[in-house]
């Protein structure tokens, strides 16, 4: 897929429809730039070892099954950044 956006004179730039819809770009969500081998890669911020600490700070006072806690995960996602 490939997709073109054009600076605009404030440095910003617009995502296409297609890559938005394709990576579940949302407003609110962070982008990272990275240089590999001489390219620009644009990507999706996904979750950060900040994030997991967070998830884990608040222990819950009984045992939680792996389905349980995967949906906490995903609760804090929403709220935090309001996709999944």
């Amino acid at each position: 897929m490939a997709s073109v956006s054009r600076v605009t004179a404030q440095n910003q730039i617009s995502i296409p429809v297609a890559v938005r819809r394709r990576f579940h770009i949302v407003p609110g969500t962070e982008l990272v730039w990275e240089e590999r081998d001489g390219l620009l890669v644009v990507r999706p911020k996904r979750f950060t070892l900040d994030d997991l600490r967070g998830l884990c700070a608040q222990r819950p006072k009984r045992r939680l099954s792996s389905a349980q806690i995967r949906a906490a995960r995903d609760r804090a996602v929403v709220t935090k950044y309001g996709r999944r």
